[in-house]
């Protein structure tokens, strides 16, 4: 008689024989370890500190300056700060996680102390692992969630982040709107100087036939007119290039504006009389002066009230509630995962002592194992 191979006697893999039925065989022992490991996990959950959460929402969106009906090319506070690639939602989310909102948050609610730590750092680490601020890039709306043990400290913590958000956007705000006052009324008290001087000049000049035939209030208007608009236009070049480079599109697009305006007015341009009496020079040089006096104190006033203003270019969605149930832990997802566990860690033992016993079966098996145990060195050898 032929003796059959005993590699052919080896196992080929894994069956679904070889699972189920081995599983099946132990499912009592299963269902137990489901259980308990259920049961444990349940426990430790009930042993975990509760956490509420507190969600506070809000919209970032551009908001129109009290300015922008007077100048019309109102730059936005923050414009400075956006770089390349550089969204609004962006920046605010960057301040929302900036040191010095998380140092203020702790210094008002006294966080480093009522968590009794020794040192800052250690309190805005943990305050950074409790505060969530998800951005939506779309929509522009920001989420700023906050996990805590006291579900009012969590709600005010959430607001108090908004509110600090606004307190910096109006700093910046403010800021901005100080340095283009201070900029106009130093332009507006050069433009007024020069007032001064055309009306001095005007009143030494004499009225004759000639002058009043050249209709010198139609010609001194129209081009008194351009003069402002020139006048204005460089006063907004010069604002645009505090917070702009010089290859932006507002400050090219400014550029070539000022340059058309620039041309007009060299087509309105006549040569001078060089007659002291002159009175059409003169009538044209006091309106030019008179028109770009109040073109730059509309602007100056326009900056006053940009600095009395409160625009904040966000928009309140939804304001922290203290929450009323806890977010954290949840029992019922600890047990539901305590139980998987126990389950296929038991499982797995299971599969693993029947292969342990196909194995011994195999006789190659057996044979392999003899020269692995022989190959070992023996005991005081």
């Amino acid at each position: 008689m032929m003796l059959t191979d005993p590699v052919d006697l080896a196992p080929r893999g894994i069956g679904w024989l070889e699972v189920a039925l081995p599983l099946w065989h132990r499912r009592w022992r299963l269902l137990l370890a489901l259980l308990l490991g259920a049961t444990l996990a349940f426990g430790l959950a009930l042993g975990q500190p509760v956490r509420f959460t507190a969600r506070a929402s809000f919209v970032v969106q551009p908001t129109a300056r009290p300015s922008q009906s007077v100048l019309g090319n109102a730059l936005p506070a923050v414009a400075g700060l956006l770089g390349a690639g550089t969204s609004a939602v962006d920046l605010h989310v960057a301040i929302l996680r900036s040191q010095s909102v998380t140092d203020r948050i702790i210094e008002r609610f006294e966080l480093q102390r009522v968590w009794q730590l020794t040192h800052l750092v250690q309190a805005e680490q943990r305050l950074s692992r409790r505060v969530e601020v998800i951005a939506g890039r779309r929509e522009g709306m920001v989420q700023v969630e906050v996990e805590d043990d006291h579900p009012q400290r969590a709600a005010a913590i959430a607001n108090q982040y908004v509110e600090e958000l606004r307190s910096v956007l109006r700093s910046f705000a403010l800021d901005e709107a100080r340095q283009r006052k201070a900029f106009y009324d130093a332009q507006l008290a050069q433009a007024r100087a020069g007032l001064e001087q055309a009306q001095q000049k005007l009143q030494r000049s004499g009225i004759d036939r000639a002058a009043l035939r050249t209709e010198p209030r139609t010609a001194a208007e129209s081009y008194s007119r351009v003069q402002a608009e020139v006048a204005a236009a460089e006063v907004r070049l010069a604002t645009t290039r505090r917070v702009r480079s010089e290859d932006s599109a507002e400050v090219q697009q400014q550029l070539a504006e000022l340059a058309a305006l620039r041309a007009q007015r060299a087509a309105l341009q006549s040569p001078r009389d060089a007659d002291a009496g002159a009175f059409v020079g003169r009538m044209r040089e006091f309106r030019s002066a008179e028109a770009v006096a109040e073109s730059i104190a509309r602007q100056a006033e326009a900056a006053r009230v940009d600095e009395a203003a409160d625009a904040v270019p966000i928009q309140l969605l939804d304001r922290a509630q203290v929450p009323p149930w806890p977010s954290s832990p949840r029992p019922m997802l600890w047990a539901l995962g305590g139980g998987l566990a126990g389950f296929a860690l038991v499982a797995a033992w299971v599969l693993g002592r029947h292969r342990q016993a196909l194995a011994r079966q195999d006789v190659a098996y057996q044979a392999r194992l003899q020269q692995v145990l022989a190959a070992l060195p023996r005991r005081g050898a």
